[in-house]
């Protein structure tokens, strides 16, 4: 009886750090000369937090919390501008993601999903040429931490 009291989930409790985390690496790597900042990547993130904010404004119970999230990603979205603002934005991204895993399940829109889904992939790429495994892969892994969101 003790030990079934004391078993613990090996799996993380809270996914935004390690998402942020993954966010924030994908941005370093993309974003590692001033001069060549994509914009694709740039309006890839945008997409992303755009389907996010989306999802959690039509489900309606989280708008208030996320705001914050939404004016630090507006404040800091500028990529060449605020480097040094990564790890913050980062946060930002991925507390938004975290926070759209509930609405997208229950407002039952797939195609929204998908597209976000192929956002987020996007977005944690390494760069644009990365193969499609390694896409399948993030993806894989991107699921495994979303499945804990919500």
């Amino acid at each position: 009886m003790a030990k079934d009291i004391l078993a613990v989930s090996s799996r993380p409790s809270n996914p935004v750090p390690h998402l942020a985390y993954l966010i924030n690496a994908a941005l370093e790597e993309r974003c590692s000369s001033v001069v060549n900042i994509p914009t694709d990547y740039q309006q890839q993130l945008c997409t992303l937090m755009g389907l996010s904010f989306t999802a959690v404004m039509a489900e309606g119970s989280r708008t208030r919390s996320c705001r914050p999230h939404l004016a630090a990603f507006l404040r800091y979205s500028n990529l060449t501008q605020h480097q040094e603002r990564f790890e913050r934005l980062s946060v930002a991204v991925a507390e938004m993601v975290c926070n759209a895993i509930y609405p997208f399940k229950i407002l039952g829109f797939p195609r929204y999903y998908d597209d976000f889904m192929l956002a987020m992939t996007n977005t944690l790429s390494p760069s644009s040429t990365v193969s499609d495994e390694i896409k399948d892969a993030i993806q894989e892994v991107l699921l495994k931490l979303l499945e804990k969101c919500g």
